[in-house]
């Protein structure tokens, strides 16, 4: 079974991708898009003044899908754009994150460190203090039987 926890991010390909998508989107899709609309509307109706309700009902059928088709262009004209543009913010936030990730386990281990030489620096203080007591003990005893026998 595959670590559910771990997410991989090929941040350059989703750049590359969402740069691609937007400059197909400005070049192609849109202008396209926009070409295709225009040649669709100037073209002349047909039907209109028909005396047959059935010419007329196929006139209007015709409309409606001619305008649920330029709905249609200018509805994947602007999701490809808005899929280019979450791609690339998905990728910003990503590195976004990915840097302030870095930067907070650099400060974590960082403070792990100093903590162990915080600990350490506590540690031998403590040995030097007992060394030091330890030292002032034997000589106090140096003393004591120093001034014992010389007393006698």
């Amino acid at each position: 079974m595959a670590d559910s926890t771990r997410i991989q991010v090929d941040a350059a390909g989703l750049h590359d991708f969402s740069t691609k998508l937007q400059t197909s989107v400005d070049k192609d899709i849109i202008p396209t898009a926009q070409r295709v609309k225009n040649q669709l509307q100037f073209y002349a109706s047909f039907g209109v003044h028909s005396a047959s309700p059935a010419v007329q009902q196929a006139a209007l059928d015709y409309w409606r899908r001619m305008e649920e088709a330029m709905r249609f262009l200018d509805t994947l004209a602007h999701n490809a754009a808005t899929l280019a543009k979450v791609a690339q913010e998905i990728v910003t936030t990503y590195r976004e994150a990915d840097g302030q990730s870095a930067d907070f386990l650099q400060t974590v281990q960082g403070g792990a460190s100093t903590e162990v030489t915080n600990d350490e620096r506590t540690a031998n203080d403590a040995k030097q203090q007992a060394r030091a007591a330890e030292e002032r003990d034997r000589l106090d005893e140096n003393r004591q039987l120093h001034s014992h026998g010389a007393g006698r």
